[in-house]
């Protein structure tokens, strides 16, 4: 049990504190996506990671380069920051404009349009992958309090602050009180993406009680841009601004292929809202408080908030990938995700 703890810590401790999944989370979402490619979105990724051709090992990449100088321009990409947005008492997404472009949101359309532009651009898949998760986090998606960084917080006694509790303790406690799943289950689509990590029960738990069970009415919903956010969606694009030096497209066809981050980004908000900063905590005047406790850490345990979050995630990242490297024809006649193992399941019964 020692040595389990020790591994989770250090794979919590790698990525930086600041607006950023852990290195877990960023691997679970790479991972779930990785389980449900279509055949022509992994042989593509194949082609563009040789090594391995799995999306896990480059999930946390943009995480590790952030902070050298080639590279440092990208720290604002894993972040937005809507004005007027004070959660939970003052919840806006949008309505009152942005602090800058220069974000999440305008990074996913960028690295998705240079992907499509160009299948073999390493980097920018490097980006995709992290951004995609990146946005399904909360604390990413508010300026409070610098995502909650400058918020101090006790979680099982250890005092840290509120933006790591989301990035990498809770998902920690998580995984360390998972105690079923760790056989293979019958679907060897599962199976075969997962890498024989500390996190392959938790990931099979999302799976198998989340996708297949809690969460299963509600998947096609998931893939859907709305129309009202679209346009929205589109506007927001309009203002789009190179990232690098490396020219890069702004073109709203990728609303086309699904790939719609505002959209997901407001209802990721709509957890920031509810549920990450404590109703009663003052940030002028903090004393850190125990957040281990039925009243702040039972809603999001027991409404599974964390493994949706995770579980949206992967499969939107599955989609937008399905979508940039599916053959034309191809595209036209599938469905967003590989669910072949969630339907060989439901004929059988």
């Amino acid at each position: 049990m020692r040595s389990f703890l020790v591994y989770l810590a250090s794979l919590t401790s790698l990525a930086p504190l600041v607006y950023a999944w852990g290195v877990v989370g960023h691997e679970a979402i790479a991972t779930i996506a990785q389980i449900h490619l279509h055949d022509e979105a992994r042989l593509a990724i194949k082609a563009a990671l040789p090594d391995s051709g799995h999306l896990g090992f480059i999930a946390s990449w943009a995480d590790r380069i952030r902070g050298s100088p080639q590279y440092r321009w990208s720290g604002e990409l894993h972040y937005t920051s809507p004005l007027g947005d004070y959660p939970p008492s003052a919840c806006h997404f949008g309505e009152e404009g942005w602090k800058t472009d220069h974000d999440v949101l305008h990074a996913i359309a960028n690295y998705t349009q240079r992907l499509v532009d160009d299948p073999l651009d390493v980097v920018s898949l490097k980006f995709l992958v992290h951004f995609v998760g990146d946005v399904h986090q909360p604390l990413h998606l508010t300026d409070r309090d610098r995502g909650g960084n400058s918020d101090i917080v006790i979680f099982e006694g250890r005092r840290m602050n509120l933006h790591s509790l989301w990035d990498g303790a809770l998902i920690t406690k998580a995984v360390r009180e998972q105690k079923n799943y760790t056989q293979p289950l019958p679907a060897a689509q599962i199976e075969q993406s997962l890498r024989q990590t500390i996190f392959d029960p938790y990931i099979r738990l999302i799976l198998w009680e989340g996708v297949r069970i809690w969460w299963r009415d509600a998947l096609p919903s998931w893939f859907l841009c709305p129309k009202s956010a679209s346009s929205s969606e589109t506007r927001h694009r309009r203002n789009q601004i190179h990232f690098d030096t490396s020219s890069a497209s702004s073109s709203p066809s990728i609303l086309a292929l699904g790939v719609c981050p505002q959209s997901w980004a407001q209802e990721t908000h709509q957890t920031t809202c509810a549920r990450t900063f404590p109703p009663d905590y003052d940030s002028q005047h903090p004393i850190p408080k125990e957040l281990n406790t039925k009243e702040y850490y039972g809603p999001i345990q027991d409404s599974n908030i964390i493994e949706k979050l995770l579980a949206q995630g992967g499969l939107r990242l599955a989609a937008t990938l399905n979508a940039i490297f599916a053959d034309a024809t191809v595209q036209a006649t599938s469905s967003p995700v590989n669910l072949s193992w969630l339907d060989d399941l439901e004929a059988q019964v």
